[in-house]
């Protein structure tokens, strides 16, 4: 028996409008929620709100009760238990703790309601940030609902997210905090590459009621295809669906924005589930083992064209923002003919030679002479590293003998398998004067962020910690330089903490964070994890330098690459120096490297299908061992179509010859029939022409 959650909006909607809420001193209709991923509240004192024993979703059923009551200031939703517990009092400063488990609804008073039928309006994430993308930087410091507010009332641009920096640690869910507001008219989406794990103070806001999310078509076009795994956080649930059949529904969806749906194997089919949150949130933690079971995350739409002929194919790409990576073919990214680098927003195109023996372009043939040539070609935003926004393209043409055909398609990433990682200079001792190892000792590690265990194979998007630990007995303390990135070889590399301790791309890696305790110092750099183009295989290499008493401390707001600067402590002040003053006075010092190596896997990820001229369903795909094409069914169908018609209208045409021909040979039977009978009596054409005929009534006679 099928089970489908049916959600009343009507009821939704009498909730909103019906409950006033005490405890935030807003008007009855201006009550909505926002819901923060990844934090709960550490108050354990909290009453049961909803639970389900068939462990169903009750996303929708908790927020209807938490609206339709006057004391529920907020609420906590556990994906794992289908429960959800509710609070009447607003959370203490600092009163939150990471969960992954949980997604917390935060009642919040929005003026206007430009999507009614959004069951929250913001998605707020603690502890992340959109890196540049600033549109508009509000003059004052406002509190969290004030910043929210004035994204939602914009009117010169459409504000897609904003992001609040707040002077402290603060997550009062009252609102009172008071920070800096920026608003953006892109998205971590927009920008993938721009969006990473933050700092404390920082948090990422994301608009559900902007245009991506509201009735827009053409926003988000292909679905990511990973096998054998489920994503965790579930908020609807429809048994007994097949693919195209939760597809639509996730596509449909008003209620909140569907981000993706999984195929749960059952015992007659499939059972659909709906996710209100994708991979790219909370990194690819969420997605739990499941065999034969797929995961389907939406992905957005490219501005990719292709262009095939009988010696090329030819792949254009038009940037939405500014550019500065490239685009190459999987495997070939150092073979000059099968990459390009971006031009801001300039549109790229590469030419790929063909036959099949260039960049990595393949063919498979079908049983009726048609050739399918296609490649991988990767979207990398980074100009150095892969990272977890960087999309990967199917694209080729099908030649037939007369035609070709222009294929393109979703998105995939294919698994890179390789041996684990290992470590290489992850520890030192820096030798006293004697020589003997008893000074100041340091190591360098990788740890989950979340987890905080420490890890030698991880993937790509993982959020990771780069500690560096140094055991400082006596007045000694550290500061690190030259952090690079580089494969296993060192054919390729990126600088991620310059010379002077700063970032060179925010991007990719932020200012490493000090902290000390008892007489440990701790140097933590907090990012999310990326790879090469050419190896899994990615090898940290860093100078630490151990300082008297203190090391000058770094700051790089005002750092640039051609006026790099340092600082050092008199009296208690700080004051700038140059690097040479800095290196002279740190010379007798000792330099440590440390070196540490990991591997970085990519998604497993496989296509959806192949897409023709505006996202238009072409090809499903192909099969490299039977050489097979494999047809889309709404193809297929149309196909079938087709011919039925033509069988039509053939048969058609056939039966109007046959009718014609009949009645002509019946009228020239009929004629040969009636010259037959007249001869028989003489009286044929031949015979009329020679008798004579005399009249009546006249004595001439007549020839």
């Amino acid at each position: 028996m099928m089970r489908v959650i049916q959600i009343s909006f009507c009821v939704v909607v009498f909730a909103v409008f019906a409950f006033g809420d005490k405890t935030t001193n807003c008007d009855k209709g201006d009550i909505h929620f926002e819901k923060v991923l990844g934090y709960k509240p550490s108050d354990e004192n909290k009453p049961l709100l909803l639970h389900r024993n068939d462990s169903h979703p009750v996303t929708v059923d908790c927020i209807q009760k938490c609206q339709s009551n006057q004391d529920c200031r907020s609420f906590i939703l556990d994906y794992k238990t289908s429960t959800c517990y509710w609070y009447r009092h607003s959370v203490d400063e600092n009163g939150i703790v990471p969960d992954n488990n949980i997604a917390w609804f935060v009642k919040i008073c929005l003026r206007g309601n430009p999507c009614p039928e959004k069951l929250w309006k913001f998605e707020r994430i603690p502890g992340a940030i959109l890196i540049g993308n600033d549109t508009k930087t509000l003059p004052e410091k406002v509190t969290r609902n004030e910043c929210e507010q004035n994204c939602l009332s914009s009117k010169s641009f459409e504000c897609r997210s904003t992001k609040f920096r707040v002077k402290n640690a603060n997550y009062n869910e009252n609102f009172s905090a008071m920070g800096t507001c920026t608003l953006s008219d892109s998205d971590r989406r927009l920008s993938p590459s721009g969006f990473r794990v933050g700092r404390d103070v920082e948090e990422y806001f994301e608009n559900q009621c902007s245009s991506d999310y509201n009735g827009s078509k053409n926003t988000f076009c292909a679905y990511e295809e990973y096998g054998d795994v489920l994503l965790q956080h579930v908020d609807l649930i429809y048994e007994k669906k097949s693919k195209s059949e939760c597809e639509e529904i996730c596509d449909k969806l008003t209620i909140f924005h569907c981000r993706g749906f999984s195929l749960k194997p059952a015992q007659t089919g499939f059972t659909c589930l709906i996710h209100s949150e994708d991979s790219k949130i909370n990194g690819p933690r969420l997605l739990e083992e499941s065999r034969k079971g797929f995961y389907y995350e939406k992905a957005k739409c490219l501005n990719v064209t292709v262009t095939c002929t009988e010696d090329s194919i030819t792949i254009d790409y038009r940037p939405e923002t500014n550019f500065s990576g490239r685009i190459y073919m999987q495997g070939y990214s150092d073979h000059p003919e099968c990459f390009t680098k971006g031009k801001g927003f300039k549109t790229l195109s590469l030419r790929l030679p063909l036959p099949t023996s260039q960049c990595g372009i393949t063919e498979a043939a079908t049983p009726d002479n048609r050739r399918l040539l296609s490649g991988s070609l990767i979207i990398q935003y980074n100009s150095f590293v892969q990272m977890q926004g960087d999309r990967l393209i199917k694209v080729g043409c099908i030649f037939a003998n007369d035609s070709k055909l222009v294929v393109g398609t979703g998105v995939t990433v294919a698994p890179i398998h390789s041996d684990n990682g290992s470590s290489l200079i992850n520890s030192t001792n820096s030798p006293s004067d004697g020589g003997t190892p008893s000074g100041p000792s340091v190591q360098m590690k990788l740890v989950d962020h979340y987890s905080k265990q420490e890890v030698s194979d991880i993937q790509i998007g993982q959020d990771v910690d780069l500690i560096i630990e140094a055991s400082t007995k006596g007045n000694f303390d550290i500061w690190v330089s030259h952090l690079v990135a580089m494969t296993e070889n060192g054919g390729e590399s990126i600088m991620l903490l310059d010379d002077s301790g700063c970032p060179v791309d925010n991007n990719v890696f932020p200012p490493m964070v000090k902290s000390r305790m008892n007489n440990v110092t701790t140097l933590t750099g907090t990012f999310q994890a990326f790879k090469f183009s050419s190896s899994p295989a990615v090898r940290f290499s860093v100078i630490v330098q151990f300082c008297p008493e203190k090391c000058p401390e770094v700051d790089c707001r005002n750092h640039s690459r051609h006026k790099r600067g340092q600082y050092k402590t008199l009296n208690g002040t700080i004051q700038s120096i140059n690097r040479t003053e800095f290196e002279l006075i740190n010379s007798q010092f000792y330099k440590r490297p440390l070196e540490i190596m990991v591997v970085v896997r990519n998604n497993n990820l496989s296509p959806d299908r192949l897409a023709f001229g505006s996202n238009k369903v072409l090809v499903a795909g192909y099969n490299y061992e039977t050489n097979e094409v494999c047809v889309d069914y709404s193809l297929l169908l149309g196909l079938v179509i087709s011919w039925v018609l033509i069988q039509i209208i053939f048969a058609i045409a056939c039966i109007i010859m046959v009718r014609k021909y009949k009645k002509y040979y019946q009228e020239e039977y009929l004629r040969q029939a009636y010259d037959e009978y007249n001869k028989n009596f003489d009286i044929g054409d031949s015979n009329l022409d020679s008798r004579r005929v005399r009249w009546a009534d006249s004595g001439d006679e007549v020839q």
